[in-house]
């Protein structure tokens, strides 16, 4: 079994602040998508790969087109079975820790070899979204008429913002002050439910990160940017989204772009 991933540095005990690095790239193996369970999806796609820890069961779907495999070779790694009616599975081999059942479909290569420990994985993603959760804000979310203004400290090399799912799916449009392009972007999102109204291509310029820390559900429709989600199920039926997506279940028809992929980032406060 191949460990890969890693939050450095991170001790949530400690009482004395240091740096992190936070890494969810290199957990999820390069993914598109990771779930901890089941990843269920109809008539849509996502360009990179799905690495889920129990079934796949996709239809009319198609994986993996943009060649960004995960684990450097694999196009779907699943803990159960793969099921695919009606699609296609692009550069890379599949792994299943149980069947693979494909109708109307080209087989792929498979693999033998479970290139990732869920658990272990799993366990990782929600200590990361804990601690982001706990690290002070250095940046402000207010509301400028309809939109979400974000107001941030002018450092410009990493932000994080702390702001509830109701007030942040209230805005339909983003304002941008003291932020530098390319600058990390971290929204620490309080709340059971989440959810956005779209707007975003203000933000098509930063690393972004939404940090669903508690959330039960997310409609990820029309986020620019990539979705730690670690306890909650994706729902919605219709969408797109940019970015890597990291949940606990998948039940979804939202198209996943492989783009706006998480870049590794230090994270000072972390303790």
């Amino acid at each position: 079994m191949i460990k890969l991933g890693v939050l450095l540095g991170v001790a949530l005990a400690s009482t004395v602040a240091q740096a992190g690095v936070i890494d969810l790239g290199s957990i999820m193996g390069g993914a598109n998508v990771y779930t901890a369970r089941d990843f269920k999806a109809i008539s849509s796609d996502v360009e990179g790969a799905i690495v889920a820890g129990g079934n796949v069961t996709i239809q009319n779907y198609a994986v993996n087109l943009k060649n960004k495999a995960a684990y450097a070779g694999y196009s779907i790694v699943a803990g159960g079975n793969i099921s695919l009616t009606s699609g296609s599975i692009h550069n890379g081999q599949t792994y299943a820790g149980g069947q693979i059942a494909l109708q109307s479909a080209a087989t792929p290569p498979r693999s033998s070899v479970n290139p990732v420990d869920f658990a272990d994985a799993t366990e990782q993603f929600r200590d990361i979204a804990a601690g982001l959760s706990l690290v002070d804000a250095t940046g402000r979310v207010g509301r400028e008429y309809s939109a979400n203004k974000l107001i941030g400290s002018g450092n410009g090399v990493l932000d994080i913002f702390n702001v509830s799912a109701d007030f942040l799916n209230g805005g339909n449009n983003w304002v941008l002050s003291g932020l530098a392009k390319d600058q990390t972007l971290i929204f620490n999102i309080s709340g059971k439910h989440g959810a956005f109204t779209g707007g975003m291509d203000p933000l098509k310029d930063y690393n972004v990160l939404f940090n669903f820390f508690e959330a039960e559900t997310v409609d990820v429709k029309g986020i620019l940017g990539s979705v730690l989600a670690p306890h909650a199920t994706v729902t919605a039926n219709h969408g797109v989204v940019k970015g890597q997506i990291i949940a606990d279940a998948w039940d979804s028809g939202v198209q996943v772009d492989a783009e706006k992929y998480f870049r590794r980032i230090d994270i000072p406060g972390i303790v």
